[in-house]
């Protein structure tokens, strides 16, 4: 790799350096034939989706999961690659609450690209069932959360509303394009982190308000997104102050 001021770095021992540009490509190439080719010839009939190094793979039965699971392990250690023991784990999708094992199940939920799957109630044909369906994970929501708090926007006082929500717009947009998709209410933690940045900003940057309680200028941006609801992209999804 070749840093900023032109310093090249070797890397020592094998592998693709964590969170590199090339190494997801490095990874499709490798898993197509290691895993993708491997599993459509000795387990045609088992479904499975594969993003880079994430792999999920679906089975009927507890038992068929521990040999794939088994099989998989010794795929990949011919191959010499190893599993992440802590992200390889059987998942019990629940969507039945009347059909259980006959054992207690330690996972019944996992993460893949930024949901969380799990067992949610769900409206299907008018009626509620218990279903194993996607919504943005913690993991996401923290991680676009601390993103949030190091842009500082309540310190963006030289800038108009309008231009904090030009400024804003495509990364907004963006969030919401990807992570709405399922379960779109889930998204609702996330946007009050931001409309309590956009909050702190009034504070700072009307003084009839910095000393006066957060309420006040609580009133005063719910009042700008009644009248103007489509200034922000999440105020467009109703995700009002």
């Amino acid at each position: 790799m070749q840093i900023l001021d032109g310093v090249l770095i070797y890397p020592e021992g094998k592998g693709t350096p964590q969170d590199g540009v090339i190494s997801p490509i490095l990874a499709n190439i490798f898993l197509d034939i290691v895993f993708d080719k491997w599993i459509e010839k000795n387990y045609s009939e088992t479904a499975f989706e594969r993003y880079a190094d994430d792999i999920v793979v679906h089975c009927h039965e507890f038992k068929q999961a521990l040999r794939l699971l088994e099989a998989i392990k010794k795929r990949f250690k011919d191959c010499k690659l190893e599993l992440y023991s802590e992200k390889s784990k059987i998942v019990y999708c629940r969507r039945n609450q009347k059909r259980q094992p006959p054992f207690k199940v330690r996972y019944q939920k996992s993460d893949f690209l930024g949901f969380t799957f799990m067992p949610r109630i769900v409206k299907e044909r008018g009626k509620l069932k218990l279903g194993f369906t996607p919504a943005i994970s913690a993991k996401s929501i923290a991680r676009i959360t601390d993103e949030l708090r190091k842009l500082k926007i309540h310190r963006w006082v030289h800038f108009s509303l309008s231009r904090i929500a030009e400024l804003l717009r495509s990364r907004i947009r963006g969030w919401i394009n990807y992570y709405s998709k399922f379960r779109k209410s889930a998204l609702r933690e996330l946007f009050r982190t931001l409309n309590l940045q956009i909050i702190k900003w009034v504070r700072n940057k009307y003084r009839k308000f910095r000393r006066r309680s957060w309420y006040k200028a609580y009133r005063y941006l719910k009042g700008i997104a009644k009248n103007f609801p489509n200034l922000f992209e999440h105020w467009k999804c109703g995700f009002l102050p």
